[in-house]
């Protein structure tokens, strides 16, 4: 599948200069703006360390499957994940800035390599801290850095770069009650692609909403291309002590991305 190039998003600062005075650009709407996002930050979930036990299913037009996967996050670190069916492990995966290693023992084989194999397997381009963005339920970019503005729905805040590029679209939808993230959306117009992430519902976790179902679409439409991903948490523990078991045993063979497409 094709993938969507994620550009950052260049911020315009404006300044204005006088001599005795400072000019105060910013209108109603900035600063409302500006409160929801900071209420958003206030209420987000954070920790050190995070282990949590998840169903995940997948499908597209070549696989559907369903395992049981379990997370541990050292946050900003590491993220480790062990797939199994049927209580037997299957696959292993430790993520971490730098690279992405996974083994899986049926075909016997082993990826180490870069973040193309995520981007790969989301249909997006992913890095580590919008995938750990991604899996506790906050927008994939930090909206304390960027200028945005809302437009008020039904329902929820729709969050908007105040400049969309032509070529990459971003949506954030907030639900403004308890400032939770409901939705977060990239598109590509002229490669006709599409990333959704829909969080399903949320619980609490330490007092703090974090997701309890998050699913993600990610469509080629130049190539009629879908991609299903739906995580269900189901145990989290956080703060808690965390090791990350990892080796890719010496008898595996290396695959190559274009082998795993």
């Amino acid at each position: 599948m094709k993938y969507l190039s994620i550009i950052s998003i260049v911020l315009l600062f404006v300044g204005c200069k006088g001599t005795k005075k400072v000019v105060n650009t910013a209108t109603v709407d900035d600063i409302e703006t500006t409160r929801l996002i900071e209420n958003y930050y206030e209420n987000s979930f954070d920790f050190t360390t995070l282990v949590a036990r998840t169903k995940v299913k997948y499908q597209d037009k070549k696989t559907r499957q369903t395992v049981t996967v379990s997370i541990r996050i050292e946050k900003d670190k590491k993220i480790w994940m062990s797939a199994s069916v049927l209580g037997i492990t299957g696959a292993k995966a430790l993520i971490t800035p730098d690279k992405v290693s996974f083994y899986e023992k049926i075909n016997r084989t082993y990826f180490d390599g870069d973040f193309t194999f995520l981007s790969q397997y989301f249909g997006v381009q992913m890095n580590f801290d919008q995938l750990q963005r991604l899996l506790i339920g906050q927008t994939v970019y930090d909206l304390r850095k960027g200028t945005y503005e809302v437009d008020k729905q039904e329902s929820v805040y729709k969050i908007i770069p105040k400049q969309q590029l032509d070529i990459l679209k971003l949506f954030f939808y907030m639900e403004p009650q308890q400032f939770l993230l409901k939705k977060q959306q990239v598109v590509q117009p002229k490669d006709k692609l599409f990333m959704d992430v829909d969080y399903i519902n949320h619980q609490s976790v330490n007092g703090k909403p974090f997701p309890q179902e998050i699913q993600i679409k990610a469509v080629d439409n130049s190539k009629g291309d879908q991609t299903m991903i739906n995580i269900e948490y189901r145990n989290i523990d956080i703060n808690v002590p965390v090791r990350f078991p990892f080796s890719i045993p010496s008898s595996y063979k290396e695959v190559t991305l274009d082998e795993i497409r």
